[in-house]
């Protein structure tokens, strides 16, 4: 489940950074930004999700 989940976000960062870059070449660049930085934010935020989980099924495992 974990992997699809994170399988999903992906792509789903990948789409909007795509439409992102064909919306910059068509319109105005703050726009672009925005889609491009909600884009990177909410892969990191997965990313932090996912180390934080792990970090605790480590500790879980060592006590």
């Amino acid at each position: 489940m974990l992997k699809i989940l994170k399988h999903l976000i992906f792509w789903l960062c990948m789409i909007g950074t795509l439409f992102s870059v064909v919306y910059f070449f068509v319109a105005e660049i703050p726009l672009y930004i925005k889609l491009l930085g909600g884009a990177i934010l909410l892969y990191l935020a997965y990313d932090l999700i996912t180390e934080s989980r792990e970090r605790k099924r480590k500790e879980a495992l060592d006590a």
